[in-house]
C-alpha cells in the first residue's frame, strides 16, 4: 500500500500549474509556452533599429523546454507553483 507521502513524491511537475506557463487564448494547453525561455527577435532590422518584428512575448513551447536538460527538463527544474488568488 502506498502512503500519501510516496504518492506526492511521484507526482510530475505539470507546466499548466507553473507560474511561467503561458497559454494562447486561441490554442489548447498542449501548445502552451514557457516564459522562462523567450525566443530572441529575428528581424533583419533588429540590430539596426532595435525594433523587433511583431514578435513581442514569444516563448518556446513547454514541450520543447521539458525535452532538454539544459532547460527545464523532465524533472521541471525551473518549475514554480502558480500563486493562487489574492
Amino acid at each position: 500500500m502506498l502512503s500519501p507521502l510516496s504518492k506526492s513524491q511521484h507526482t510530475p511537475k505539470l507546466c499548466i500549474n507553473c507560474k511561467f506557463f503561458r497559454k494562447d487564448f486561441f490554442t489548447r494547453s498542449k501548445f502552451g509556452q514557457c516564459s522562462m525561455f523567450p525566443i530572441e527577435p529575428e528581424s533583419e532590422y533588429y540590430l539596426v533599429n532595435g525594433k523587433p518584428d511583431d514578435h513581442d512575448n514569444i516563448y518556446l513551447y513547454c514541450s520543447i523546454s521539458r525535452k532538454f536538460e539544459h532547460m527545464c527538463g523532465k524533472e521541471g527544474k525551473y518549475y514554480q507553483e502558480k500563486e493562487t488568488g489574492r
